[in-house]
């Protein structure tokens, strides 16, 4: 008896300073880059040193949005809003301006592959500029610190090959889009 008790003492006194660091680590450290800002993985999901989940720095001013939540597409050659777009950012307008945990926002406009690259390039930066101006004009006071990026047709998200012109139109309408990138103060 005296044994096991020994032995459960001894184990106690190895453990509890490992609890008390664990409690004070307990801050879930969030993976950081040189500047300080929380990395996120391809899923926009913040990259933990700890599996644990709960009240964090990854979780401190959280904007609950998705990226689909965030994302404006585009008829076939065109910059201009449909009204699904439109009520979309009416919504994206509307929680930033509340919102003092976002810091910036990058508007990130793409094309599909239809066309040559510098008309996608310019046609994908005519829907940032579109998506900016609609935002601005909703009362989203933040404009000065809106970045406007054009990727033309670099990052697809469609797979459409070998389809006609008119088949590959109606495929890559999801190429056709404007992504809203948050930036949260951290």
């Amino acid at each position: 008896m005296k044994k096991s008790t020994l032995l459960l003492a001894s184990t106690f006194l190895m453990v509890a300073p490992l609890v008390g660091q664990a409690q004070q680590a307990d801050l879930r450290d969030a993976v950081k880059d040189n500047q300080g800002n929380i990395i996120t993985n391809s899923f926009d999901n913040c990259v933990r040193t700890r599996w644990d989940n709960g009240a964090d720095a990854c979780m401190a001013g959280e904007v609950a949005m998705d990226r689909e939540a965030l994302t404006v597409y585009f008829a076939f050659d065109s910059a201009e809003l449909t009204p699904a777009a439109a009520a979309k950012l009416d919504t994206v307008a509307s929680i930033l301006g509340q919102s003092a945990a976002v810091s910036s926002v990058d508007i990130v406009g793409y094309a599909d592959a239809i066309g040559n690259t510098d008309y996608n390039y310019t046609l994908s930066r005519r829907r940032a500029d579109a998506v900016r101006s609609y935002l601005a004009s909703r009362g989203y006071l933040k404009t000065d610190a809106v970045e406007i990026r054009a990727l033309g047709e670099e990052a697809p998200v469609s797979n459409c090959e070998g389809m006609a012109r008119n088949e590959a139109i109606a495929c890559l309408w999801r190429d056709r889009r404007v992504e809203i990138e948050l930036n949260i103060a951290r």
